[in-house]
């Protein structure tokens, strides 16, 4: 490309002998009825074809204003002859058309009309003279003419040489003059031509000068005028930007060339042609770039022909191209340095956006082409950008769906707001993708991630991050209307950042009637695609969908079971112990727990915590080992130990009694605002039952720590057969201090503050001594017992007793809810 430079001379400027209208050279252009500004088609009127039409109007105004100027030299003066032709003179172009293409340019032919109107003189002494001087004349002849184009902004370089035929034009007021010839057109340097073209397709055109140069020959009938050297400097202004250029119809398919495979572009476009011009383009070859990393870096990506073409006058142009892309250069898959976007992606993520991108063309030699040499050498110095339009791909993706969702919590010690101390999710996604129809060959979707808002009823509450990429597979439909996108995502991160959301869903969940609820996604996806001809990234495909999470049927959930208790430590106020636990998850849903600690309480009050570690909650039948330490006094001060005492005492003596479990501030210690959340909601649950020995394992049936007992009359004593729910550890009765009932009449009293152990379950039942009876004699009880002498009798029990396991001693009383089995001894 050139820089414009000042003007300078054409070539022996020093010979014009006549130079006319040297005033405002736009004043040469006065009266011009049609506009010198000729369409530039990027494809089907290539620029030098149309540089060379406008040399034929250039030359036809140079000749028609300075004839009717000269003409009337030798009856008044120059000047005042000039200002009556510029003025007087209206040309009007009708017709322009290529009549064909020459080894060194092309002919031309140019119908237009001649009018003389000399009302349009302004000054009247001037028209005056002028009509007298044109009557006299009546009409004028011109030899046969070349005119020589010049540009004197590119360093006065040839544009063209336009030969003119003879022609005869009459000049009298108000007379037409009607021309119809064909003009041959020899474009002049290349070089200057080629440009010109390069300035006006990088930033189009505001304004430009042309200088014509003629030897004109002139007689008015018999009379030789002479032949006079001309010229005359005009200005193009406000030059036409490229036309318009709509894609109607683009088909994309896959073909087989020998030994390799590759993509077929069949595209229908519309040009806009606003002018008066007529020609024929023969099919031309093209290949077609794109931009590389740099905005000057084009690389080849497809060849392209043209159709046939016929252009009208003011007629909008069809245009057929084929394309064919046969792979896709290593240039444009590899990322540009310092970023991770390769060119073909930032083209195709603009153009699935729906925004116009740009592509560029460069002319291609073609052996099959009827077109001349000098237009195939010419277009191929060339490089044309085209107006890609987009196609929004919004809505693409049909649906976006998760499942097999598993949640894990943070560690304990991830520091609070760090990625770390995210929800972390993972899950199988499944997207079903609508496929452009006019997209006809095989792809694979090979991997994708994603960024999307989490939302419920309309509202953001968090983003789920899938920030790599996740390995996927795909597979079509059978009508190829879809394409079916699966991928495991594993470890994502879900970050809560609406909590008064979050706690709706919370609340919803634990609402107890079961019912569904559905959280919203709406994100952007990258997806790695894989074809014949490799593989690219589409990034940023708008993705939304929703999750549905089904509604914890809590009133319907089994009740956890404990399988064993293990005490690990004890204090005289505290006991720490490790219980098994078995439940079952009936949702779909899975978590993954590192650690999470809360209250276990009864009444309002807290009597003590329980952790979980390193828990993985499944679908379906769990086993957790849970770690406890019961300590009311510790929590909730004496109030609080009374109320353990009597908990206790109702669950050994086979009540149902319940107890809540209420997260605190702390559950999650490196999510505080999860836990604050979490705090406000309750869980109460009947208390898990504890095994009890030798009864086939857990069962939901109250427990039955005394099996049986045995009452000796005669010794007045009693002993029981005793089950130690403490599977490895002993505990220890320091005192008893209780009634034996029979039917609601007292038997007797049973008192001792002598110590025995019962041992633990593993090494069986316990037998305890025989404990001090007080027998009631005479009474109703004393009687029924008298007659079982020898059998068994339903009794009922009930004491205070001070237990003690390890350091830790307790007051409970017992008050049994079924009838002991007593067999009834004489001693």
């Amino acid at each position: 490309m050139s820089l414009r430079k000042s003007s300078t001379p054409p070539p022996d400027p020093s010979t014009e002998t006549t130079p006319l209208l040297r005033s405002n050279p736009q004043a040469s252009l006065v009266g011009y009825t049609e506009d010198l500004s000729l369409p530039a088609d990027p494809i089907d009127s290539p620029r030098n074809a149309g540089a060379s039409r406008r040399l034929g109007l250039i030359a036809l105004v140079l000749l028609c204003v300075s004839a009717i100027g000269i003409l009337s030299l030798g009856l008044f003066a120059p000047t005042a002859a000039a200002q009556y032709a510029k003025e007087a003179v209206l040309l009007d172009i009708t017709s322009l058309s290529v009549d064909s293409f020459t080894d060194n340019g092309l002919m031309v032919r140019i119908q237009a009309t001649i009018r003389v109107d000399a009302s349009r003189v302004k000054r009247h002494a001037i028209r005056s003279l002028g009509r007298t001087a044109a009557w006299v004349v009546n009409k004028i002849s011109t030899d046969a003419t070349k005119v020589n184009i010049y540009l004197p902004d590119y360093d006065g370089g040839l544009l063209g040489t336009v030969s003119a035929p003879p022609m005869t034009i009459s000049v009298r007021n108000g007379q037409i003059t009607k021309l119809d010839f064909v003009s041959d057109v020899k474009l002049g340097s290349r070089d200057t031509i080629r440009s010109l073209a390069n300035d006006y397709l990088v930033g189009g055109l505001g304004k430009i000068m042309v200088l014509g140069v003629a030897d004109l020959g002139l007689k008015s009938g018999l009379l030789h005028l002479g032949t006079h050297k001309i010229s005359e400097e005009m200005a193009f202004e406000e030059l036409p930007s490229l036309p318009k250029f709509q894609v109607n119809r683009m088909d994309v398919g896959e073909i087989t060339l020998p030994e390799q495979k590759a993509l077929s572009v069949n595209v229908s476009a519309v040009v806009q042609n606003q002018y008066p011009v007529e020609f024929d383009v023969p099919p031309l070859s093209f290949v077609i770039l794109l931009s590389g990393c740099k905005a000057d870096d084009l690389v080849h990506v497809a060849t392209a022909e043209t159709s046939y073409l016929s252009v009208e006058p003011k007629t909008d142009i069809g245009v057929d191209v084929i394309g064919i892309i046969r792979n896709i250069p290593e240039e444009l898959v590899t990322a540009c340095p310092g970023s991770h976007i390769s060119p073909i992606d930032i083209f195709l993520g603009t153009y699935l956006h729906g925004k116009d991108t740009t592509v560029y063309i460069q002319g291609s030699q073609s052996p099959s082409s009827s077109a001349p040499s000098w237009l195939l050498e010419f277009l191929q110095t060339l490089t044309l950008p085209i107006p890609f339009p987009g196609h929004s791909f919004d809505n693409v993706v049909k649906s976006f769906s998760l499942s097999h969702v598993k949640f894990q919590l943070p560690s304990p010690d991830a520091p609070a707001g760090s990625p770390e101390a995210s929800l972390r999710l993972s899950a199988d996604v499944l997207a079903i993708v609508r496929l452009p129809q006019k997209m006809n060959f095989p792809l694979d979707v090979s991997r994708v991630k994603a960024t999307a808002d989490a939302t419920y009823e309309g509202q953001k509450f968090g983003t789920l991050h899938f920030p790599k990429w996740i390995p996927a597979s795909s597979t079509t439909s059978n009508d190829s209307k879809y394409l079916f996108v699966q991928a495991e995502v594993r470890d994502s991160l879900l970050d809560i950042e609406d909590y008064d959301i979050f706690d709706k869903i919370v609340q919803k969940l634990l609402s107890h009637d079961a019912e569904p609820i559905f959280l919203g996604i709406n994100g952007s996806t990258d997806v790695g695609i894989r074809t014949s001809l490799g593989q690219f990234v589409i990034r940023n495909i708008p993705a939304s969908g929703t999750i549905k999470i089904d509604g914890l049927p809590t009133t319907q959930m089994p009740l956890p079971k404990v399988n064993g208790v293990i005490i690990s430590d004890t204090t005289t106020q505290s006991i720490t112990l490790g219980i098994d636990l078995s439940f079952e998850n009936p949702t779909p849903w899975e978590a993954i727990i590192p650690y999470m600690s809360v209250h276990v309480t009864h009444g309002g009050l807290v009597l003590g915590n329980a952790s979980i570690a390193n828990g993985h909650v499944m679908t379906g039948i769990n086993s957790l080992s849970i770690g406890a330490i019961w300590d009311p006094q510790t929590q909730g001060g004496q109030e609080a130990e009374e109320v353990g005492k009597h908990l206790a005492g109702e669950y050994i003596s086979g009540r149902n009694t319940t107890i809540t479990i209420r997260p605190h501030v702390n559950s999650l210690p490196s999510m505080p605002l999860l836990s604050k959340l979490l705090s406000n909601f309750n869980v109460t649950i009947p208390t898990p039952r504890l095994p009890v020995p030798g009864t086939g394992g857990p069962s939901d049936s109250p427990p039955n720590f005394i099996e049986s007992g045995t009452i000796h009359l005669i010794s007045s004593t009693a002993d029981f057969l005793v089950n130690n729910p403490l599977r490895k550890d002993k505990v220890t009765i320091e005192a008893i201090n209780g009634t034996a009932k029979y039917k609601g009449n007292e038997l007797g009293k049973i008192e001792s503050s002598r110590p025995f152990a019962i041992k633990p379950a593993v090494e069986g039942r316990t037998i305890t001594p025989r404990i001090p009876v007080r027998w009631k004699l005479g009474g109703v009880g004393y009687e029924a017992m008298r007659r079982a002498l020898g059998g068994r009798l339903a009794i009922h029990a009930e004491a205070l007793c001070l237990v003690r396991v390890g350091k830790l001693q307790m007051e409970v009383f017992y008050n049994s809810t079924h009838p002991i089995g007593a067999n009834i001894h004489l001693r």
